[in-house]
């Protein structure tokens, strides 16, 4: 779960937002290696690209094993040069993995937003390897996750970086083409689902939460579904501003964690739920004796009556249970006081 942070010094602050902090996954800045002057076109670990002439690349289909050679020793700066000019080159089509490779370079060189455009063609196409299309959703995955995390950065106007754990969540549940949306059997699907949801939580969105929350316990995969189960109650709980105001909120959420008691009766949260149980009877304690106060100073002790009963048969541990014994006692002895 995503820990919210404590307040910051306000100058502190606007660093981070505009970027001066820097971002924790940097876009690289190193430059492809070309020379001229070979007798053709080779790619070596200590040189790097070695061209016959400057900006002549030569054949596609030894530049592609070349271009692959550079991918493979992690020189994904020259790799990204020459696989480039093999995507903008004419009769490179049946070359159709040239999309992952680029992708996947541009990802490792930390050019995040770039790569998704290349990765997405990959499982958005008729594409031949079952392989390369599940190793390019989880990269979009992961690039969705840093950008939610706050571990990536956005660039405005060129020039200041700014977090947006927003992008992150459009690139997993954008209803028109987020990955998750197209894709709701992945294997990670709850992993993702559990990640914006659980964002939403900690910023307080505790009413958008919920409906992702719920769409895990529908899921066949069982590994977050008691952490579903207990953080949407709490959720619900949250939203609630008092027992006047929210009631059905408040029975909602009481029923969410008598749901949660009757599926998890050993679960890791159960101490919680019970104290938030608790928390409910108080609300609905109080509410009731505040009713039965009402009536008092209308007079109407019958109704008064009812509602203190209501409140000691309900909710007889609180607070509000040892108010209304109060208030039933000094009834009966302004009764008994007024029969002599």
């Amino acid at each position: 779960m995503i820990v919210p942070g404590r307040a910051l010094p306000g100058l502190l602050c606007v660093l981070l937002v505009f970027g001066c902090a820097g971002s924790e996954i940097p876009e690289s800045s190193e430059d492809a290696r070309i020379r001229g002057g070979g007798a053709g076109t080779t790619w070596s670990a200590d040189a790097g690209w070695l061209l016959a002439e400057k900006g002549k690349w030569g054949a596609a289909g030894s530049l592609r094993l070349e271009a692959l050679k550079a991918f493979e020793a992690a020189a994904y700066a020259d790799a990204l040069e020459a696989l480039m000019v093999l995507y903008n080159s004419s009769g490179t089509a049946e070359m159709r993995d040239l999309s992952y490779y680029l992708g996947e370079s541009l990802y490792q060189l930390g050019r995040y937003e770039e790569a998704i455009e290349y990765l997405k063609k990959v499982y958005k196409a008729d594409f031949p390897s079952p392989e390369l299309i599940d190793k390019s959703r989880r990269r979009v995955f992961e690039i969705a996750l840093a950008y939610l995390r706050g571990r990536k950065t956005r660039d405005v106007l060129w020039v200041f970086n700014v977090q947006s754990p927003e992008y992150g969540i459009d690139l997993l549940l954008d209803p028109a083409e987020g990955l998750i949306t197209d894709n709701p059997y992945l294997s990670f699907a709850d992993d993702a689902k559990v990640e914006v949801a659980n964002y939403y939580f900690d910023q307080g969105q505790y009413a958008e939460s919920v409906p992702l929350y719920d769409s895990i316990l529908s899921m066949t995969d069982k590994e977050w579904k008691e952490l579903a189960s207990f953080q949407g109650a709490l959720a619900e709980y949250f939203q609630v501003r008092g027992a006047v105001y929210d009631e059905n909120k408040l029975l909602e959420a009481r029923r969410r964690f008598r749901g949660y008691l009757q599926q998890y009766p050993r679960g890791e949260y159960v101490d919680q739920v019970r104290g938030k149980l608790s928390e409910i009877n108080e609300l609905e304690g109080e509410k009731n004796l505040n009713i039965a106060r009402f009536y008092l100073r209308e007079d109407e002790l019958r109704a008064c009556d009812i509602y203190l009963r209501l409140v000691l048969d309900r909710y007889p541990n609180t607070l509000a249970a040892r108010g209304a014994r109060e208030l039933r006692r000094r009834l009966e002895n302004t009764e008994e006081t007024e029969l002599r």
